[in-house]
């Protein structure tokens, strides 16, 4: 008997060990693939990139881009006691722009994206 609950606790802890490795990578890679700072907001991941033009910000899910043109968006930049507000225009297959914003070092930036089709929102908060 004895054989036989070890046996089972065996097969559970390794189907629970497999459940956890495929769980952690289910939301695809962290790493910038633009040379800017990433966020995860739900399954999205957000990834803003601060140039010398203004920032870009890259939208994906699971490693595959989504496409922009299905949001609208805003960023709004707190620094200091200063607060601005800029609408995000569609620039590339999964990518937005802000033209000319130039964010102070250590300002607060939150991107809000509305969802089209359903009016879902997403947010993602960035230090830059």
């Amino acid at each position: 008997m004895n054989r036989l609950k070890i046996a089972a606790l065996t097969a559970a802890a390794l189907c629970g060990a497999g459940l956890l490795a495929t769980t952690s990578f289910a939301h695809g890679s962290m790493k910038p693939m633009h040379g800017g700072k990433v966020q995860m907001s739900g399954e999205t991941l957000f990834e803003i990139v601060k140039g010398p033009k203004g920032v870009d910000v890259y939208i994906s899910e699971e490693d595959e881009p989504l496409p922009a043109k299905d949001f609208t968006g805003k960023l709004i930049v707190t620094a200091g006691s200063q607060k601005t507000t800029s609408p995000l225009a569609v620039t590339g297959a999964n990518k937005f722009s802000v033209a000319g914003l130039k964010p102070a070092a250590g300002a607060k930036v939150v991107v809000s994206l509305v969802e089209k089709a359903s009016g879902s929102k997403t947010f993602a908060t960035f230090t830059l």
